[in-house]
């Protein structure tokens, strides 16, 4: 019985540090989204309404970038923040965020996205060979981005060099 309630404990403790660490990750990530969104040159027609943040799929991220955007602006774009389930539903958004389990699906929205000036941000190791601009990594206990400039430059996105200097280079 005494077992039991330590291994109970132990695993329930275990369950917090998981959820701890996603909610810090994700936390980070929405402070990274938003200062790349100062360090992108939009288009001109992306200039004008409301500054689009879309996630496709769900997550911690959701709630972590309303959080951190609120009162926040692009230039002088209000930010507005909305989930998607699916590539089709995706419309003009300056930033997709595509989370982890959806990244499996990435060649069905690099087709339906197809000449939108739309930075795809990603989580998962391998998908800037997929069509993400932007891809988060863990290193160590770090949270580091890629970039990829074929793919930033397929969506028609110009980044500022400090975004490029910051990257995690692999060699």
């Amino acid at each position: 019985m005494i077992k039991k309630a330590v291994l109970v404990m132990i695993f329930t403790g275990f369950i917090g540090l998981i959820s701890y660490a996603q909610t810090g990750i994700a936390k980070a990530q929405a402070m990274f989204i938003y200062n790349f969104s100062r360090l992108i040159e939009w288009p001109a027609s992306y200039k004008t309404g409301s500054f689009v943040i879309g996630i496709l799929g769900t997550g911690e991220i959701i709630s972590e970038l309303q959080t951190y955007t609120t009162g926040k602006r692009v230039g002088t774009q209000q930010i507005v923040v909305k989930q998607y389930k699916e590539p089709g539903e995706v419309d003009k958004c300056h930033i997709l965020f595509v989370t982890f389990a959806k990244t499996k699906i990435m060649g069905d929205l690099t087709n339906s996205m197809g000449n939108k000036s739309t930075l795809i941000i990603t989580e998962k190791s391998g998908a800037v060979d997929e069509g993400s601009a932007i891809n988060f990594l863990v290193i160590g206990d770090k949270l580091k981005f890629e970039i990829s400039e074929k793919n930033a430059t397929r969506y028609g996105i110009k980044y500022s060099s400090k975004l490029t200097e910051m990257a995690y280079k692999s060699y």
